[in-house]
């Protein structure tokens, strides 16, 4: 445990006066959720919206809904993705389908998953992974000559429009996540929004029979949510980074989480939204663009998913090979940059769900598996934390290039270790 100024890999951070506004979700619970609920379908122009207790929660809620009125279990989702996809998916009796992705994109091989969907497919899961935005309307056409339903997973990627609308809401179902890592935050939280009466009507009825969160669990929470107020601030984070058992970055498959109905306290602390989430993506583009222009002319071949002006949650970077990978990550651990992983495995390799995918593979989600890392652009990055990332990346980097081409090549190759499917990513658990 080293004191210094420390980055987390994302971050989306509350004030004193939030925290003071969410007593008056402690008391005025429901009301005040109510109010959050009304100005989400404003804002994102959404005719019905869901609040609940994590993103995991929502998209449970979400395939129960479908499941309701159909014999259909399978649920295609990427096969490089938050592992709280498929804990998810699991939890509401759903059957976990995997399609391989593109790593020049993070978005689906759409050749191979026009080859997966079919006749027995509940429904498509489209993650806009790190806020870089999915071909929605592509997926859709897919699925439409089978009556599939596209969920939005906008968990990563709240308050980002494109041509075809605001993200989330350009599927027959979107959702978002209020997760202590993403774009805005309650400490945790996840937002259902759609635009379909019939789904909406389908939704109510799972929703009647979520519970609200215990007067305990509340306070606890409460709790939590103060204490990474203070803890997250870069003078500050080298202590929860520093000490393992809080398990901070682990990325876990796990579908025995609680589903609740969002809390007062969390709805409380979402009194200032619009104007957080507003501020958080402005930062977002500001920062990413720093990247872009302090990378040198050698570095701007590694990485062909970045795109200028979006707000990602964190800049992804696909390095040369895995040990250029993991120096990065060492070097950025060792001096508090921030530079993370992202998710240690392919879904195929989760202990748990490996038996179920035995013999297939999924190239494109081993490449992000190995060689993804992401670069920090929250609100507390600044221009020195910028220009020392570029720094360090650019002496890896370096490095790469003078190495004899047979042994960067089997760098690149080579498969990821199932054994590490705990490794750190950032701030992901729970979505």
């Amino acid at each position: 445990m080293k004191i210094q100024r420390h980055l987390a890999p994302t971050a989306a951070p509350l004030s004193l006066r939030d925290l003071l506004r969410a007593l008056l979700g402690l008391i005025r619970g429901r009301h005040v959720r109510a109010q959050i609920e009304s100005e989400i379908k404003r804002y994102f122009g959404v005719g019905h919206v869901f609040l609940l207790s994590s993103g995991r929660a929502a998209l449970a809620t979400i395939v129960r809904a479908l499941a309701a009125t159909s014999s259909r279990r399978k649920v295609i989702i990427p096969a490089y993705t938050c592992f709280s996809v498929p804990s998810a998916i699991v939890k509401a009796g759903g059957q976990v389908v995997l399609c391989d992705v593109d790593p020049h994109t993070l978005d689906f091989d759409f050749a191979n998953l026009q080859r997966v969907v079919g006749s027995d497919t509940l429904c498509i899961v489209s993650p806009h992974l790190l806020g870089q935005a999915a071909d929605i309307p592509r997926a859709k056409a897919i699925a439409k000559p089978y009556g599939i339903p596209v969920i939005e997973d906008a968990a990563q990627a709240m308050g980002r429009k494109i041509k075809e609308g605001w993200v989330g809401t350009i599927g027959d179902v979107g959702f978002f996540s209020l997760g202590r890592g993403k774009n805005i935050t309650a400490g945790s939280g996840g937002v259902v929004v759609t635009n379909s009466n019939d789904l909406a009507a389908m939704l109510s009825k799972i929703y009647a029979d979520v519970p609200e969160e215990s007067f305990l669990r509340r306070v606890i929470n409460a709790v939590v949510v103060c204490a990474m107020t203070l803890l997250i601030h870069p003078r500050a984070y080298w202590l929860p980074a520093g000490l393992p058992c809080l398990g901070l970055g682990e990325t876990v498959f796990d579908p025995n989480f609680p589903m609740r109905r969002l809390d007062g306290i969390r709805a409380g602390l979402l009194r200032t939204w619009r104007q957080r989430l507003e501020q958080s993506n402005e930062d977002r583009v500001r920062h990413a663009e720093l990247y872009l222009s302090g990378f040198r002319q050698d570095e701007k071949q590694l990485d062909p998913v970045r795109v200028p002006g979006v707000a990602y949650l964190r800049l992804p970077i696909v390095m040369p090979g895995v040990q250029e990978k993991q120096d990065l990550c060492v070097a950025g651990k060792n001096q508090g940059l921030g530079v993370s992983a992202l998710y240690p495995a392919p879904i195929s390799k989760i202990p748990e769900l490996r038996a179920m995918f035995e013999g297939q593979q999924y190239p494109g989600a081993e490449v992000l598996a190995d060689r993804l890392v992401t670069l920090p652009v929250h609100h507390y990055v600044d221009g020195h934390d910028i220009a020392r990332i570029c720094r360090v990346l650019h002496e890896i980097v370096s490095s790469a290039q003078h190495l004899p081409s047979d042994r960067l090549r089997r760098l690149t190759e080579r498969p990821a270790a199932p054994s590490k499917i705990r490794e750190a990513h950032a701030s992901n658990r729970g979505q």
